[in-house]
C-alpha cells in the first residue's frame, strides 16, 4: 500500500489528504480496501493521472462536483475529490458521520504520524467508543441515503448510533423515496454483507426506512403465527438474518442461542460452505444476498394466511407467491438478473428442506430431485432452512433435536459435495450379445447381462470383448 501512496505524492501538486474510511481502517490496524482522497486540486485530474500512472482505469464519478475514480489493477479502487470548503477541516465537517470526518495530510501517511491527524468531530474516539454520531443536525437531510448508510455501519462495524441520529434518521427517513434507487440498492447490500446484518436492518426498522424501501413487509409487521413461532412474521424474519449472521460470520447470537448458549453451530462440510458464501457477487459476498433472502423470504404470509376453525393457521402457497413479489423486488431493486434468480430461488424453495426432513427418510430420489431444482443454490437453500429453524423456534429449541438437524443437514451435503461416481456404461447391450451368442429374448439373456455387470464393477473385465468372452465361458459351462 505504500507503493501506492508514494505514487500519488509523486503525482499530486496540490496538497491531498487522506480520508474518511481509509484513515479509520488504518486506525484499527487494517489494511484499506479502497481510498479516499481530498485535494485541494482537482479532484478529476488527480483520479486521471493516478489511473494513467498506474496502468488502471479512470471513472468521473460527478463533474460537477469535481470527483474521479482510479480503478488500478488488483481492484484498488481510489476516489479523489476536490475540497467541499475552504479548508480540509470545513469539507470534514460537510461529512456524514463523525468516525468518517477524519483526515491525514498524504506525508504524515507515509511517514507513519498520526499526531497530524485531523479529527474536528472527535470521530476517533467516537470510533474506539463504537458509537454512530452525525457531523451535523442537518447530515441526514442533505442526503437522505445516509440513513440507510447508518444502519451499514451499524451492520458493519458495529457501531451504536446516538439519540440524537436516531431522531434525525425518523425525520429524513422519508425522504429516501427521492433518492436513486441504485444508490439504496448498494447500501442495503452492503448493510446485509454485515456480520451484524440483522442489528442495522432493526435499525432501518426502528428508525422506519426499512419499510419504506420494502413496502411488500408492512403487512407482516403484525401478522402472527402459530404457536410452533415464537415471532410475528417481519420479526421472525428479521430473526432469521440474525440466525445467518451468528452461522456465517460469529454476529450476534439469535434468541434461541441467547437461551442455550452451547448450542454448537459446526457446519458439517465448513471450508465448502466458506468458499461458496464468499464468492463476490459484485460489490458484496454471496453470504450478503443469502440475508437478502432471508430478510424477504415470509413476505407473502400475510396475504395467503387462513385461520380454520379448529384454531390452526395455514399460509398455503406463501412460497410461491413470495417468490414472485421478490422478482418484482430486483427489478425495482435494478439487481442483476443472476441475483435476482438467486433470491428467488431461494424464497420459492424455503419450505422444501423441512418438508424433506418431517418425512424422517432420505430417498435417493428426494435428494437427487432438489438438488437438481435448485443446482447450486441447494446449499444456501439448506443453510437458510437452518436459520429459519433457528428463528422459529427461539426459546423453546430443543437442543438435541438441533443436533439431528445439523446430522441431517450433513447427510444432505454429503451427496451434494461427494456425489457417488455414476455408473459405468454397460460393455455390451442385449441385442449385441444375442447376435454374438445368435440367441434369442429370454431369460438367459438378462441373465447373462446382470452377471457380465457384476463382473465390470468388480473390475475382473474392462471391454466388450471380454464381456462376450466371459458370457460364452458362463453358457459353455452349463451346457
Amino acid at each position: 500500500m505504500n507503493s501506492i501512496f508514494q505514487l500519488i505524492a509523486d503525482l499530486a501538486d496540490q496538497p491531498v489528504w487522506l480520508a474518511g474510511g481509509a484513515v479509520r481502517a488504518l486506525l484499527s490496524g487494517q489494511t484499506p480496501v479502497d481510498l479516499d482522497l481530498a485535494t485541494t486540486g482537482s479532484g478529476l485530474a488527480l483520479a486521471k493521472a493516478i489511473a494513467d500512472a498506474g496502468g488502471g482505469a479512470f471513472v468521473a464519478l460527478d463533474r460537477e462536483r469535481d470527483t474521479g475514480r482510479a480503478v488500478l489493477p488488483g481492484g484498488i479502487t481510489i476516489d479523489c475529490a476536490a475540497l467541499r470548503a475552504a479548508d480540509i477541516e470545513g469539507d470534514l465537517r460537510l461529512r456524514d458521520f463523525t468516525i468518517n470526518a477524519l483526515a491525514l495530510p498524504l506525508a504524515a501517511v507515509l511517514a507513519g504520524d498520526w499526531s497530524a491527524l485531523i479529527d474536528p468531530l472527535g470521530g476517533r474516539d467516537d470510533l474506539a467508543a463504537g458509537r454512530l454520531r452525525l457531523c451535523a443536525p442537518t447530515s441526514l437531510r442533505d442526503d437522505p441515503l445516509r440513513v440507510v448508510r447508518a444502519g451499514r455501519f451499524r451492520a458493519t462495524h458495529r457501531l451504536h448510533p446516538d439519540p440524537d441520529l436516531i431522531a434525525a434518521a425518523r425525520a429524513a427517513a422519508p425522504l429516501l423515496v427521492n433518492v436513486a434507487v441504485e444508490r439504496i440498492r448498494d447500501e442495503l447490500l452492503k448493510t446485509c454483507d454485515g456480520p451484524a446484518a440483522a442489528a442495522g436492518l432493526r435499525l432501518l426498522d426502528e428508525v422506519g426506512a426499512l419499510t419504506i424501501i420494502f413496502p411488500e413487509l408492512e403487512p407482516a409487521r403484525a401478522c402472527d403465527q402459530p404457536r410452533v413461532h415464537f415471532l410475528p412474521v417481519l420479526a421472525h424474519m428479521l430473526e432469521t438474518v440474525a440466525a445467518l449472521d451468528w452461522l456465517i460470520d460469529d454476529g450476534d447470537p439469535p434468541v434461541a442461542v441467547q437461551t442455550y448458549p452451547q448450542l454448537s453451530r459446526d457446519l458439517p462440510f465448513p471450508d465448502q460452505y466458506h468458499e461458496v458464501l464468499n464468492q463476490r457477487r459484485g460489490i458484496v459476498r454471496r453470504a450478503a444476498l443469502l440475508k437478502l433472502a432471508a430478510l424477504l423470504h415470509d413476505n407473502a404470509k400475510p396475504q395467503t394466511k387462513v385461520s380454520h376453525p379448529d384454531g390452526t393457521v395455514t399460509f398455503y402457497g406463501h412460497q410461491s407467491l413470495g417468490a414472485e413479489t421478490v422478482a418484482q423486488i430486483g427489478k425495482r431493486l435494478r439487481l442483476s438478473r443472476a441475483d435476482t434468480s438467486y433470491l428467488v430461488s431461494v424464497v420459492h424453495e424455503h419450505m422444501r428442506p423441512g418438508q424433506m426432513r418431517d418425512s424422517e427418510q432420505l430417498s435417493e430420489r428426494g435428494i437427487n430431485r432438489f438438488f437438481r431444482d435448485t443446482g447450486d443454490t441447494g446449499p444456501d437453500i439448506l443453510l437458510h432452512e437452518l436459520a429459519d429453524h433457528l428463528a422459529t423456534r427461539g426459546p423453546w429449541l430443543d437442543p438435541v433435536a438441533w443436533q439431528r438437524h445439523l446430522a441431517w443437514l450433513g447427510a444432505m451435503l454429503d451427496r451434494y459435495w461427494n456425489p457417488p461416481a455414476p455408473p459405468a456404461p454397460p460393455l455390451i447391450r442385449g441385442d449385441e450379445l444375442m447376435a454374438a451368442l445368435q440367441i434369442g429374448p429370454g431369460p438367459e439373456v438378462g441373465r447373462l447381462l446382470k452377471l457380465i455387470h457384476e463382473a465390470q464393477l468388480a473390475g475382473d473385465i474392462h471391454s466388450a470383448e471380454e464381456a462376450l468372452a466371459l458370457a460364452r465361458t458362463l453358457r459353455m459351462a452349463e451346457h
